[in-house]
């Protein structure tokens, strides 16, 4: 079993398929408030995100690399109703012509990358969409979850993205921590992109 689809192994179940869209409720808001047609998501993660999307009527296609994880995604959208595609690729050579999707999305995906390639997939991503959407946690999330993110502030993620028009970013997702005088803070960031 790869390292992806052991973390993925519980499956997605009611509570779980909940928490992340409200989680995430922002950002999928944002999303779906460009009335794209068509969509492409990186990385499947629990596919939950493709899910919730195709639940709206938008045509959404859901690619990863790992065959594991797609299985998951696959036995999620089943189970939830979903109507998105599930496609085996590689975020670097996306298996699709240009200009093949109103936008491209990803959640928790790029923390996991150096600089350099950061580039390289948002080139890819904007060779088959004129926009990227994009979320990772930020430097207030509270544990790296996989173990290799980059948790990084909205002004670094601004200097990584300077390529590129930035038409939103912020950061988002308040988290109340246990500890009653500790503010609440944003543990996410997200950034709408173009050319």
């Amino acid at each position: 079993m790869s390292e992806w689809a052991e973390y993925y192994s519980s499956g997605l179940g009611a509570d779980l398929y909940i928490r992340h869209i409200y989680g995430q409720r922002e950002f999928l808001a944002r999303v779906a408030a460009d009335h794209p047609r068509s969509v492409l998501e990186v990385g499947a993660g629990t596919g939950a995100m493709s899910i919730f999307l195709s639940q709206l009527g938008i045509n959404v296609t859901t690619l990863d690399n790992d065959s594991e994880v797609l299985a998951q995604a696959a036995l999620a959208k089943t189970n939830f109703g979903g109507s998105n595609a599930l496609i085996l690729g590689d975020a670097f050579k996306l298996p699709f012509p240009d200009h093949s999707f109103d936008l491209v999305f990803h959640q928790g995906l790029l923390e996991h990358f150096s600089d350099d390639l950061i580039h390289q997939l948002l080139e890819e991503h904007l060779r088959v969409a004129p926009v990227v959407w994009l979320s990772v946690p930020n430097q207030n999330y509270p544990q790296k979850d996989f173990g290799n993110e980059r948790l990084l502030s909205r002004a670094r993620w601004e200097k990584i993205l300077q390529p590129y028009q930035l038409i939103i970013s912020c950061d988002y997702s308040l988290k109340i921590f246990p500890k009653w005088y500790l503010p609440r803070v944003p543990i996410q960031y997200m950034a709408k992109l173009m050319r």
